[in-house]
């Protein structure tokens, strides 16, 4: 049984297998038709090529038409071809210039030729950097040159003025005295400033370039100064302005004072101009005493004074043994 079964399938498989094949085969040759279709239209192609007018014989046709024209007084083709081609080209020529000429406005005067037909004003057409830079507006302050700048030296000096200054100092001081050294500047208009100075002492003149507001300061490595009248003050037009110091003379000999001008503005001072005056301090009578006390070393004195009081005692004590 196992064995028919076997056979049964064999045979099924083969009809399957030849029912496949035919309708392979029938697919392969319904592709090769219209192939085969084309190969066979190819031939009547070059036939017709071939029965088809040579190029000269359809010039001959073409003249022998032109000359039958001729006679019954009609245009000849060829002719009438050229005359299209131009009417083409000359269409086509104008198209552009149609294009990129703006039509005439009535505010714009119309061009004339020689023969004085009127043609219409020309226009450029503007490239990308033109058409992006045509809307922009560059503002007068950004054209215009920037101004050199201002040299801060000249304007400042520019604010200066002019004017006579004198100072007094004691011509002689005496050690550990105090004495009086003024200065003075006249911004009036006139032509010193030595009104202003008590004039009891060595006096010297001179000018300086001032500001608004002037600074006054006396020094001196010998002397212990002190300010009577503000340093900083604003220069008057209506009077003179002085500075007074109290001068105490620390150090015998000719010493030097120095009274210097400075200008105040917003900034740091800034020194305008410098004057020197020579002090002689002379030491005489208590005052010597008073320099060597000042001068020599505190335990030294110290031990003198012991020393002095012990010797006083040891010579009343004799002088009442005496006795």
């Amino acid at each position: 049984m196992m064995r028919f079964l076997s056979i049964l399938l064999l045979l099924a498989g083969l009809v399957l297998a030849g029912y496949g094949g035919a309708q392979w085969l029938e697919k392969q040759h319904r592709a090769q038709e219209p192939a085969e279709m084309a190969i066979a239209s190819a031939p009547a192609a070059d036939e017709a090529m071939e029965a088809a007018p040579a190029p000269a014989a359809a010039e001959d046709a073409t003249e022998d038409a032109g000359m039958a024209m001729e006679e019954e007084g009609l245009p000849e083709i060829g002719d009438s071809a050229a005359a299209a081609d131009d009417d083409m080209m000359a269409e086509t020529a104008a198209a552009p210039l149609a294009r990129s000429l703006p039509a005439p406005s009535l505010d714009e005067e119309p061009m004339f030729t020689g023969e004085g037909a009127p043609i219409a004003p020309m226009s450029r057409s503007l490239g990308a950097e033109e058409e992006s830079l045509a809307g922009i507006e560059v503002a007068p302050d950004v054209m215009a040159a920037a101004p050199p700048a201002a040299d801060p030296a000249e304007a400042f000096l520019s604010t200066l003025k002019t004017v006579p200054v004198a100072h007094e100092t004691p011509a002689t001081a005496e050690y550990k005295r105090p004495f009086e050294a003024v200065l003075a500047i006249d911004a009036t208009g006139d032509d010193t400033a030595v009104d202003a100075l008590p004039g009891r002492g060595n006096i010297e003149e001179g000018t300086a370039k001032v500001s608004k507001k002037v600074e006054a300061r006396l020094s001196g490595s010998g002397f212990a100064i002190k300010a009577m009248t503000p340093e900083q003050q604003t220069i008057s037009p209506l009077t003179e302005n002085t500075w007074r110091w109290q001068v105490t003379p620390l150090t015998a000999g000719n010493q030097e004072l120095t009274f210097d001008i400075y200008a105040i503005d917003d900034g740091p001072a800034v020194p305008l101009r410098t004057f020197h005056n020579t002090v002689t301090v002379q030491v005489t009578g208590l005052n010597r005493a008073i320099a060597f006390a000042d001068q020599a070393n505190p335990l030294a004195v110290f031990l003198g004074g012991v020393g002095s009081i012990l010797a006083g005692l040891f010579g009343a004590i004799k002088f009442v043994r005496k006795r």
